[in-house]
């Protein structure tokens, strides 16, 4: 926010707080389990067992946490002691940071706190005017990780101990919610409202409950009918889960009353929290004044409960009767006044949340339909898994299911543990547990074999959740239909489907104690599914590896022999099963073999077809992991067998297209057993390259890896690829093979070929990294003392699947670099390594004219060497102290806050500097990269010929990546960790079936503990200093950079951004030398190289933040420079950094005020984190000097500031620049505008000459700044202070706020006529509040003196006003209205005549700044536009009109009226002047007038309009609808301002409903639904007061209040009459029914498609049979149509539970009782799409109703009748809908 700061400082309120050390981390978190053990009985059920052990601190709970973690390390952690010491030295260091106003070394300390701690916090809070946005973000997302609040998951903090304050959240989301026109025209690309929601949502539940009346105060008054949506998703947001029984009636009743598909989002999210957090009613966390009692259903009442299962049934989308889905009109009305916010809504979670945690014992369990597991009817097998199934209704119908399974198993698991809290009469049952899946697994088994993939895997998660829950119940079923599609293929995805249902079901074919009968099955179905490694099919193909994976991931692949061998039926008991996993081993190894030929041929053919290449990655990974598991899990006897085929295979084969495929597999036996495999694989590898060699592979000189391998190299690629394979995993197993290893590598250095000595190179990096790394060896399901157990061989089928619950439990068996592993590696180095070096140093002597093609040879393979063995080599050395680097000290470097950071200890085999193998290897990686800069020197020198261009460029590429790796290549990348964070959750996830889940396989933990070893490591990479020879090879990349070739630069400028973001201050070292650069090229002009142009712009960061451009201000002017080049790329990327970089530059990230205001809430945050967290002495110098620079550091960015718009000005001022360029110019000024600046007098005068520029966009540009430069003159002239300079809280001299005592008072005097007296009458122009509700007080203004200027500009901007008035004259008024009457410059907008509300605003601007300077010359100009011929003309005299008429508000009264006096008397001929085709640019016009603003400040405008006779009978349509149109847009934009004309007017179009025109009758319909709009107003003088009437009253919104039901009953009255009067065709639609029906049917279709849809309900109810006979009228197409239409649109709309009945009553009353078979037929599909949308509020009475009339069409004997019931019962697609109405109506009832 500009806020949040002392959330982050504040952290330590406790003093237990510090204690809280949990995991150092360089992301988020490692994982998200906060495995915390329980206690093992549950003493509230009555146990025997207690306990006397004391409940353990916060500081125990943490220290246990941390040591899970640490045990499981390889080395010896940091104590507790010294991780609370670095932790409170971090602390100080944000303290000092943050009193200082250093916001950027905040955020850098702020992400060390991340990594090192997750505290409990106690703070609140503040809001900072005017911090940058990206610090907002990264703070806020900071806190909200310190709560930790998730949804399921244990709170990090409890609700006692942290107490946030909401209003100041609110005023700074309001801010950005609903900010100034003028400011959303400058900046449209802000987001922050959606940051600041989402984070309100996490921190709710920290508001304290108390706050809640405050709250409603505060929001409900800003409800209004434009605001609603917006609103509700705010109160969702804010309102606390504590004390919900003050507002939820208000929500049930505010639901049931607005119709709009945003607030129901927001209504549901909000219930299904709430149903979450009180699932234990007055027992839950809350306390009992807190909790919802829990009521009918759950904590919900009969009718509140009603409402939400029909908003579930809609939210379906079902296709029932006619209607294809969910009803529009809610979304329809969300257009209409569209919510703010985007926020993705995921209602099937919610909705299964609110249905599963109000679930509880109510009555005796009936069985569901379909108890055998067979499909409950055809139809409804045919639904859900026909050919004919919709496949999206599939999807969201599994999804919802998959939701309710997943919430279910949730629910379930967390009542199981000890510390649950709902009370056991609340509590799910195993009886609802075994409904609940015999419920769920009809639709889920047939939904499994579905086409659609995504609704199939939708399937297959519920079924993970449902095999765990009832494995009885759902794997017989699953089984059966597996081995079905497994056995006979009837349909092609039938087999994939089958094998992806068993890979989501491991555990319960894997583990006995979630199904003791499934570890019977596993043989044969792993036999059936391996023929589903098919080339031919890459789905079926990673489907079947996935299911490998799975289902032997946590298994031990061995025979097992015991007595009593049974046959393995499916009715076999699991205790007796013998299984024999012998019978397999053939079948499995021939799919093995199988299997590598399978990878051949796909990667044969992905040579062929390259654009497949990503899918084929896909799919050769999922195999390797296949296999990867198979290896490792197999018993010693099947692993040799294994290896003998694998040996066998490789010994005798070798083909050029499978030499990648054959070094995975070799490398998953490695991964296994590794000295097994290289004694296997070295010597006759060895022999093979060696004799390879000798006869001439890889002899033939190339560079590139493009170049094709020759076939005669084949049989030595097959052989380096099985070895590097062989060796990638042996560790201390390689020392014994270590001769024959140095002698090979030795041999192949002779490889000349990129291919060649690139796998060399790969051999030597694997063997390095083998050798130093520290990792784990295995990750197996036991222990590897139990793995070797006798008795485990023999009974190891008890073990699959085994879990641990205590991480000291897992024995994680690492490899640790020992001495000889370490010398080995060294030696390597010498031997091996050493000898390139030399040999590259030679080659760097050589001079440049006598390099060829063989020297550069030559240097490519001897680098690949060298930089490959010390990429395998990263984690041999730890890096010691670094000096002589450049730290670019400035007049803001404070050395005491830079971010620098004490490394956790980390498992590097090197870490003693004074060890002589530290000082050994320190000085070999010293050489290397002193020779980097050498070779640099080198390359760069050298002349070459354009023919070896190709080989020079392979020779820079191979130094670029060479200097990576050197300065990048330390420790562990984020990319590993990241892949590594991937893998975990991958592993976790696969068996997580709850988010409290305690107990996960052995694989999990290890996985954990890898990832947290490596994340400590990962720690190291950040942050590091610089020495002399990295500053020098940091210039080196950036003069890469700028090679001529593209390929030379994208790898530097890729190499230098990583290496500049991971050193410390390195931008502020490079940043000097490109800008140094580019300036030196620019000077050249034309002469200037613009691939070098290209390089530099690129290497510059130009996306990041503003301070990167502030800090080098010399770049964009630069970049503006490079006008003179004509090469269109370069032209391009300019044009590219022009619109990218601009997003930094928010005025946030300008402002100087952040770093000189007082801001008293920080300090009192740093005052009280002081207290607790008691800073070091050392410290205090650095908190003197980082406060003593604060005036410095706004005195820098000024400085700067002023020097780049400086820059900008002279070079859009240049007559020599080009107009494009111009417009950049004009467009970065206009971004540099801060409101903390005094505009200067060069920008408004550059922006006002640019303001005609004969450019559209420069002009258009140019009047976005001025527009922004005029609105900052009125912020700095109205602001006394930043804090209203920022909050836009700045004051009218004219303000005048009104207390609100009287409502009614307060309405009266709105409607009291201004007469000139200007103290007596206040205006009001923004009505934001009076629709629920009123506030205490209502902004207004008071009337300006009749003369002299009350609006007075500061003084430090009059030099930019003088500067606008010296160029705005005569001839630029002309030449102004000149440009805005030409026709538009695109095609799309050519044509269109809609007033452009960017002029608007900008002539509204000027209007409002110089008052009436300019008013006579424009006015001149409008009095001939307006009334002109030219639409566009017109439409120029529209836009200045509508701008001096908004921009008059403030006006001296005398000059006002001489406006409208001018006005007023051309008004009625400019009325009469337009025509169609000007009625858009009127419209707009009057919407710019009247929105917002109080009518009697326009009081001849309003009069005129309602002065206006109509004729309803006139000779012109088009006049009358003009009229028509005028007055509705007067309503509209007057809302209840103009209540006391709107009945009359209702009752005149009433009166004249039958008008002979459809045009006319259309807007009468329009007219009549924004008047009876503007009349509900719900109205109550406080919040109390609402939220009180909610509970007692029924109906406190109104929605049932009919006002004119006399006037609709009248018509009703009439109309048998007028039907039988009705004219033959063709002029029957002149008849008098035919005019009334119809603008009464578009008039209930107007209102069910805006919010207040519900109202129109009293209306239609008399209407009903009516509309029925309508329907039956096919002489009039049009009323047939809007007859029907209305009736499927009311059918799908929610009425209020009243009206369910008597509607459905009525439906039915008009099938039985109609003599017409055309009523009946229109009829039936109403009634059953009603019938299943309130399927739960209907009585048994009328359900029996419902079925006696399909029974009766069904007998009768109209052919018509029985083919609409057909359709309504029987039809395929609507299945769903018959067995609601056939089969569950017993269930239901």
């Amino acid at each position: 926010m500009d806020a949040l700061i002392d959330s982050l400082v504040q952290q330590f309120q406790d003093p237990s707080s510090t204690a809280s050390i949990v995991v150092a981390m360089a992301d988020d978190n490692i994982d998200d389990m906060d495995l915390e053990l329980e206690d093992e009985l549950d003493l509230s059920s009555g146990g025997a067992a207690t306990t006397t052990r004391q409940p353990e601190t916060d500081e125990e709970k943490q220290l246990r946490i941390m040591d899970g973690y640490i045990s499981a390390l390889p080395f010896p952690a940091e104590s507790p002691e010294d991780m609370r010491e670095e932790l409170n030295r971090i602390v100080s260091k944000m303290l000092i940071a943050a009193e200082g106003r250093h916001w950027d070394h905040l955020l850098a300390w702020t992400g060390a706190f991340n990594s090192y701690v997750c505290a409990q916090p106690t703070s609140k809070p503040h809001i900072i005017p005017s911090l940058e946005l990206q610090y907002i973000h990264s703070f806020a997302s900071t806190l909200i990780r310190l709560i930790g609040n998730r949804l399921g998951s244990k709170r990090k903090l409890e609700l006692h101990e942290l107490t946030l304050p909401w209003a100041r959240l609110w005023k700074f989301l309001e801010l950005e919610m609903w900010p100034k026109k003028r400011m959303v025209m400058s900046n449209m690309s802000r987001n922050l409202h959606n940051v600041l929601l989402h984070l309100a949502e996490a921190c709710c539940d920290y508001f304290a409950p108390s706050e809640i009346p405050n709250m409603l105060d505060t929001f409900l008054p800003l409800i209004t009918k434009e605001t609603a949506s917006s609103m509700f998703t705010v109160l969702a947001a804010f309102l606390p889960a504590s004390h919900a029984h003050t507002y939820l009636p208000f929500m049930f009743k505010s639901w049931e009353a607005f119709h709009s598909y945003k607030i129901e989002d927001s209504m549901i999210s909000q219930f299904a929290a709430l149903s979450v957090a009180h699932v234990a009613g007055t027992a839950s966390e809350y306390g009992p004044e807190g909790s919802l009692p829990w009521k009918d259903v759950g904590i919900y009442s009969e009718n509140e409960w009603d409402m939400i299962m029909r908003a579930c049934l809609a939210s379906l989308s079902v296709p029932v009767g006619s209607s294809k889905g969910g009803s529009a009109t809610a979304v329809h009305a969300d257009r209409s006044n569209p919510s703010v916010f985007k926020k993705n809504g995921q209602r099937h979670a919610w909705l299964a949340q609110i249905i599963i945690y109000s679930m509880s014992v109510d009555g005796p369990v009936r069985p569901p339909v379909g108890e055998d597991g067979k499909p409950g009817s055809s139809t409804e097998k045919s639904f859900l898994a026909g050919s004919k199934a919709l496949d999206s209704l599939d999807r969201r119908l599994l999804t919802f299911v998959h939701r309710l399974a997943a919430e279910f198993s949730t629910r379930w698991n967390d009542e199981l543990l000890p510390s649950c809290k709902t009370p056991l009469p609340q509590r799910i049952t195993v009886d609802i547990k075994r409904s609940f899946v015999q419920v769920l697994r009809t639709p889920v088994l047939l939904s499994m074999f579905a086409k659609d993939p995504i609704a199939t895997s939708y399937a297959q998660a519920a079924l993970k959740h449902l095999s765990i829950l009832e494995p009885d119940l759902i794997m017989p079923q699953l089984l059966e239909r597996a081995f079905s599609g497994l056995e006979t293929v009837n349909e092609t995805h039938r087999t994939t489907a089958a094998i992806g249902a068993l890979a989501a079901v491991p555990s319960a074919l894997t583990i006995r104690s979630v199904w003791l009968k499934g570890q019977k099955h596993l043989v044969s179905l792993l036999e059936m599914c391996l023929p589903g490694i098919d080339i031919n099919d890459a789905i079926k193909t990673i489907s079947t590896s996935l299911f490998i994976t799975t289902a032997l991931q946590f298994i031990k692949i061995g025979d097992l022999n015991v007595e009593g061998a049974v046959t393995l039926a499916h009715d076999a008991p699991g205790e007796d099963v013998v299984m024999k996993l012998e019978g397999a081993e053939t079948p499995m190894m021939e799919r093995i073999k199988r299997r590598q030929m399978s990878e051949e041929e796909l990667e044969e053919d992905s040579l062929v077809k390259q654009s497949t290449a990503g899918f084929a990655e896909t799919l050769l990974k999922s195999l390797n992991a296949a296999l990867d598991v198979v290896c490792a899990n197999l018993s010693d006897k099947l692993f040799t067998l294994v290896l003998n085929l694998v040996y066998e295979y490789c010994t005798t084969n070798a083909r050029s297209n499978s030499v990648r495929s054959i070094g995975n597999l070799v490398n998953s036996m490695a991964r296994t057993r590794p000295k097994e495999t290289i004694s296997k694989f070295l010597p006759f590898t060895k022999h093979q390259i060696e004799i390879e060699l000798a006869a001439g592979a890889s002899s033939v000189r190339t560079t590139s890896n493009t170049a094709a391998a020759l076939p005669s190299d084949t049989t030595f690629h097959w052989n380096l690829a099985v070895i590097r394979a062989a060796l990638a995993y042996g560790g201390a197993d390689l020392v014994e093979f270590k001769d024959d290893m140095l002698s090979l590598m030795t041999t192949l250095r002779k490889a000349k070929n990129e291919r060649g000595y690139s796998g060399f190179g790969r051999l030597v990096n694997r063997t390095l990294a083998t050798l130093t790394g520290t990792y784990p060896l295995e990750q197996r399901i036991v222990n590897p003392r139990q793995w070797k157990d006798p008795y485990f061989e023999r009974s190891h089928h008890y073990s699959w699947g085994k879990q641990f619950s205590n991480p000291k439990d897992v024995e994680v068996q690492w490899h640790v670099p020992s001495a000889k592993e370490v010398e080995f590696a060294i030696e390597i180095f010498q031997k091996i390594i050493t000898p390139a070096i030399v040999d590259l140093e030679a080659l760097i002597q050589v001079p440049p004219t006598s390099r060829d093609g063989v020297w550069r040879n030559d240097f490519c393979r001897m680098m690949y060497l060298v930089r490959s063995a010390w990429s395998g080599a990263s984690c041999l050395l730890i890096e010691g102290e670094k000096t002589g680097g450049d730290l670019c000290i400035d007049e803001n470097y404070i050395a005491g806050i830079t971010p620098s950071f004490k490394r956790p200890r980390a498992a590097f085999a090197l870490s003693d500097p004074a060890d002589p193998r530290y000082k050994t290897v320190k000085a070999l990686k010293d050489r290397f990269g002193n020779l980097l800069h050498r070779s640099f020197l080198a390359l760069t020198q050298e002349a070459e010929a354009k023919s070896e261009a190709a080989d020079a460029v392979d020779a820079s590429i191979q130094l670029v990546r060479a200097l990576d790796i050197y300065l990048l290549d330390y420790g562990v990348s984020r990319d590993t960790i990241v892949a590594l964070k991937r893998q975990f959750t991958m592993a976790r996830d696969s068996v997580k079936t709850h988010p409290k889940q305690r107990s996960f396989p052995r694989m999990v933990w290890i996985k954990r503990a890898a990832l947290y070893g490596y994340s400590r490591m990962y720690q190291h990479t950040n942050y590091r200093d610089r020495s002399a020879l990295d500053d020098q090879l940091l210039l080196d990349l950036v003069e890469l950079s700028l090679s001529p070739y593209t390929r030379v630069r994208k790898h530097a400028q890729s190499a230098l951004l990583a290496a500049s973001a991971y050193y410390r201050r390195a931008w502020r070292f490079v940043l000097p030398r490109i800008i140094e650069e580019l300036k030196r090229e620019t000077s050249k002009g034309k002469d200037a190289d613009p691939d070098r142009q290209k390089g530099m712009c690129l290497a510059y960061p130009f996306r990041q933040d503003c301070s990167i451009h502030l800090l080098q201000p010399d770049y964009l002017s630069c970049i503006l420079e490079c006008q003179s080049q004509e090469k269109p790329s370069l032209q391009k990327l300019v044009a590219r950094i022009a619109s990218d970089s601009l997003s930094c530059f928010t005025e946030e990230s300008l402002a100087v005020s952040v770093f000189l205001v007082p801001l008293p809430d920080v300090a009192a945050a740093c005052a009280a984190a002081h207290l607790v967290n008691e800073m070091s002495p050392t410290e205090q110098p650095n908190l003197t000097e980082s406060k003593s620079r604060t005036a410095i550091q706004a005195e820098i960015r000024q400085r700067r500031l002023r020097k780049l718009i400086s820059d900008l000005l002279a070079i859009a001022n240049s007559a020599l620049t080009h107009w494009r360029y111009k417009e950049y110019s004009i467009r970065y000024i206009t971004h540099l505008l801060c409101r903390d600046h005094p505009p200067l007098p060069d920008v408004a005068t550059l922006l006002s000459e640019q303001a005609i520029s004969e450019h559209p966009f420069t002009r258009t540009y140019s009047q976005r700044g001025l527009t922004k430069l005029l609105l900052h003159v009125k912020m700095r002239s109205f602001s006394k202070e930043p804090q209203q300079l920022w909050f836009s809280q700045w004051l009218n001299p004219l303000r005048q706020d009104i207390p609100i005592n009287d409502p009614n008072k307060f309405l009266q005097d709105l409607e009291r006529p201004f007469t000139g007296d200007s103290s007596t009458v206040l205006f009001v122009d923004k009505e934001q509040q009076g629709f629920l509700t009123w506030s205490n007080t209502v902004k207004a203004y008071r009337p300006p003196p009749p003369t002299g200027s009350v609006l007075v500009w500061s003084e430090d901007t009059q030099p930019s006003l003088q500067a606008i008035r010296s160029v705005i004259n005569q001839q630029w008024i002309q030449k102004f209205i000149i440009l805005n009457s030409q026709e538009g410059s695109k095609a799309a907008t050519a044509s269109s005549v809609d007033l452009r509300l960017e002029n608007v605003i900008f002539l509204k601007t000027l209007f409002k700044t110089f008052e009436a300077e300019y008013l006579e010359p424009f006015l001149n100009h409008v009095d001939v536009l307006i009334l002109s011929d030219d639409k566009y003309q017109q439409r120029a005299g529209f836009e200045v009109l509508a701008g001096a008429l908004r921009g008059s508000k403030h006006w001296p009264l005398d000059t006002q009226a001489k406006l409208w006096e001018w006005f007023t008397a051309r008004l009625p001929r400019l009325f009469e002047h337009i025509k169609p085709d000007a009625v858009v640019m009127w419209d707009a016009f009057l919407n710019v007038q009247l929105v917002e603003r109080d009518p009697r400040r326009m009081q001849p405008l309003v009069d005129f309009i309602l002065s206006q006779k109509i004729d309803f009978n006139a000779d012109s349509a088009f006049t009358v609808t003009k009229c028509l149109t005028t007055i509705g847009i007067l309503a509209d934009g007057l809302g209840t301002r103009i209540e006391s004309q709107v009945s009359r007017m209702i009752d005149l179009y009433f009166d004249n409903i039958q008008t002979p025109y459809a045009e006319v009758r259309a807007q009468i319909a329009v007219n009549l639904g924004v008047l009876m709009a503007i009349q509900w107003h719900p109205r109550y003088r406080t919040a109390g007061e609402l939220v009180a009437a909610c509970s007692t009253n029924n109906d406190p919104l109104q929605i049932r209040k009919a006002q004119h039901l006399p006037r609709i009953q009248s018509f009703i009255a009439n109309f048998d009459q007028w039907r039988q009067e009705r004219l033959p065709p063709p002029r029957v639609s002149q008849s008098t029914y035919d005019r009334v029906g119809l603008t009464l049917l578009q008039w209930v279709w107007g209102t069910a498609h805006s919010a207040r849809a519900s109202s129109v309900f009293p209306y239609v109810m008399p209407l009903l049979p009516e509309i029925f006979k309508m329907a039956e009228l096919n002489d009039s197409s049009e009323l047939q149509l809007y007859s029907s239409a209305v009736l499927i649109v009311l059918s799908t709309i929610s009425p209020p539970h009243e009206y369910v009945e008597p509607i459905i009553d009525n439906l039915i009353g008009a099938v039985k009782s109609s003599p017409s078979w055309r009523i009946r037929l229109s009829v039936l599909p109403v009634l059953q799409v009603f019938y299943f949308r309130n399927l739960l509020n209907l009585p048994d009475t009328s359900v029996q109703r419902v079925m006696d009339v399909l029974l009766e069409c069904l007998r009768d004997e109209n052919v018509e009748d029985t083919w609409a019931m057909d359709q309504l019962a029987f039809n395929e697609d609507q299945a769903a809908a018959l067995s609601t109405i056939v089969s569950g109506t017993s269930y239901y009832a």
